[in-house]
C-alpha cells in the first residue's frame, strides 16, 4: 500500500489490487485485449500457440492461462501482467481525486493571475 499526498487530497493505492472476482476480471480482460487488436480467436491462439477453443475458454472463465501465456499475451498487447487483474474502481477513485486537484490547481493558477495583475 502507498500513499502520497497531492496538495490537500491524500491518494491511497495499492500496487496489487486484485479484483475479489478476479476470474470473470480476468476473462473479460483478456477478450477486450484480443479485441483491441482486431484479431480473431484462432489468431490469438495461433500467436500463442493455443488453440482457439483454449482462447474462448480464456475469455469466458472457464479455464485460467498459465503465467507464461499470461507473460506472452501481455507482451503481444503491450499491457502490464497487471492489466488482467486490475480492479476498475481504483481506476475511478484516481480520476476522480485528479479532477479534483485539477480544481485546485486551475483556481489556483487564477488566484495567483489576478495578484499579479493587480501589482
Amino acid at each position: 500500500m502507498s500513499k502520497i499526498m497531492i496538495s490537500s487530497i491524500p491518494i491511497t493505492f495499492s500496487t496489487t489490487s486484485v479484483s475479489p472476482n478476479w476470474q470473470a476480471t480476468l476473462a473479460t480482460r483478456i477478450k477486450t485485449a484480443r479485441q483491441e487488436l482486431q484479431l480473431s480467436q484462432k489468431e490469438l491462439g495461433q500467436k500463442l500457440r493455443l488453440s482457439d477453443k483454449a482462447v474462448s475458454a480464456y475469455e469466458v472463465g472457464r479455464a485460467v492461462p498459465t503465467i507464461e501465456t499470461l507473460i506472452h499475451l501481455s507482451q503481444l498487447v503491450y499491457k502490464p501482467i497487471g492489466y488482467f487483474f486490475e480492479q476498475q474502481s481504483v481506476d475511478l477513485e484516481l480520476q476522480i481525486k485528479l479532477k479534483q486537484i485539477e480544481k485546485e490547481l486551475l483556481e489556483a493558477k487564477r488566484s495567483l493571475i489576478r495578484r499579479n495583475s493587480t501589482k
